[in-house]
């Protein structure tokens, strides 16, 4: 016997909670990038830009627990960086692996909390600030090295003033 099948749609909260673990997913991975362009010109830092962006083509899609293990291994950061990853390595597996464990009679209800909201924001706020960090590392880095780093660093002050920049 046939069941009837009815599509409920999703409500606000449910639509906003698919747009807060969205923003939290992309802006992990862009501090996933951040980490793979670090890593790899200061692994690399005598290498051409040829070479360079092989190596990087071929380990660009470190996914965040690799790069912190190799970011740790090869000490690439100091204590403070490296133990910010780590807390936030937790915050995003919790979110990619364990957002409904004990939020499920509240997903099902379709009554999601304002605490969860407020727990998924943190995680993407998180990100965005550990980007930074990794951007600003990745400029002295490169500013130690003999490179003028001022077009790159006001670009980032225009990023941070919510301008968006096109190549």
């Amino acid at each position: 016997m046939k069941k009837n099948v009815i599509n409920i749609p999703a409500n606000s909260n449910e639509i906003n909670l698919y747009c807060f673990i969205g923003e939290a997913l992309l802006k992990t991975q862009m501090v996933e990038q951040a980490l793979s362009h670090s890593i790899t010109l200061k692994m690399n830092p005598t290498e051409t830009k040829e070479r360079t962006d092989e190596f990087l083509k071929q380990n660009q899609s470190y996914t965040l627990g690799h790069a912190i293990k190799i970011a740790i291994k090869e000490e690439l950061y100091d204590l403070s960086l490296k133990d910010e990853l780590n807390v936030f390595l937790q915050q995003r597996n919790w979110l990619v692996h364990k957002v409904i464990c004990g939020n499920e009679e509240d997903l099902n209800a379709r009554n999601i909390g304002e605490e969860l909201f407020h727990k998924i924001k943190a995680i993407s706020d998180k990100a965005e600030s550990i980007q930074r960090v990794i951007e600003y590392d990745l400029i002295d880095f490169c500013s130690s090295k003999g490179k003028d780093m001022t077009g790159i660093i006001a670009l980032l002050k225009l990023q941070e003033q919510g301008r968006r920049i096109r190549k």
